[in-house]
């Protein structure tokens, strides 16, 4: 489920789209970029775990660097052991992510899928030109939809370092994200759900619990292979491509058949042998 994520948005816009309202203005969250033993958020088309990105959390825990309510902190995805208390819990934010259809077992070569937010119409989340992102502290953001994917952060330390680190929580599949892959991200779809998920001293966590709910409302198209290896990070990991790839079991048949062809002709060039000797 979700091995591969992209973000391509500079910080700043990351900021703009995770803005929130406070007292009637919309405010956007500081940027924390302290720890992970120097490495910092870069934009990518195909995120892996153990790469850093931005996470939203609570402010409260940060109240000596930053006088938001709400935080993004660069974190590295994939949790450090010891296992957390339970104590910590934020978001990743995302453009969109990859999922591999997993459903044909009938095959060994598996699809690529991009999966990303609804956009207002003419926004294509694979091509940058169609996107117009603003931003202002009376209307907020108004550029592309992100996915908000709710996850939990620990932090790791030892005498020498301390490190961030998140994990993404996964649940069943719904009816409409079944065909692709029987897990899926819990996504938080809205506002109210962002906050109550983020307010760690107000929600308990069974409460919180209840708010994690498989997302409905997704857009998908298939990707090209690139996306399979974590070294390329270019905007092409992303594009649609016109067809799904053809099932391995295609390419089987054919081989097979190539493999009759050819043993046919042998027969019938033995056989030709085979006569004119006989003459």
């Amino acid at each position: 489920m979700c091995g591969r994520t992209c973000l391509s948005l500079a910080k700043e816009h990351i900021q703009c789209a995770c803005s929130y309202q406070n007292n009637g203005t919309y405010v956007k969250p500081d940027w924390v970029p302290e720890y992970n033993d120097g490495k910092d958020y870069n934009p990518s088309y195909n995120i892996a775990p153990t790469d850093v990105t931005p996470v939203l959390i609570s402010g409260n825990n940060f109240k000596n660097t930053s006088k938001s309510s709400r935080i993004l902190k660069p974190m590295m995805w994939g949790i450090i052991p010891p296992w957390h208390k339970g104590d910590y819990k934020s978001h990743n934010i995302i453009e969109g992510f990859y999922e591999w259809q997993t459903t044909i077992k009938t095959t060994k070569i598996k699809q690529p899928y991009y999966i990303h937010a609804p956009q207002e119409n003419g926004v294509k989340m694979d091509d940058p030109h169609t996107w117009i992102n603003t931003y202002d502290d009376i209307n907020g953001w108004k550029g592309i939809n992100l996915l908000h994917m709710a996850g939990l952060y620990n932090v790791w330390q030892n005498e020498n370092k301390i490190i961030y680190s998140y994990t993404v929580i996964t649940m069943e599949s719904n009816s409409n994200f079944h065909w692709l892959h029987h897990r899926m991200p819990a996504i938080l779809c809205n506002q109210k759900q962002i906050e109550d998920w983020l307010d760690i001293e107000n929600v308990p966590a069974d409460l919180a619990l209840c708010l994690l709910k498989s997302n409905t409302v997704l857009n998908w198209h298939p990707v090209s292979n690139l996306v399979n290896n974590s070294r390329n990070k270019s905007d092409e990991c992303n594009k649609r491509v016109m067809k799904a790839q053809k099932s391995s079991q295609r390419t089987l048949n054919v081989w097979f058949t190539r493999t009759d062809k050819r043993k046919a002709d042998f027969d019938n060039e033995s056989k030709h042998s085979a006569k004119k000797l006989k003459e």
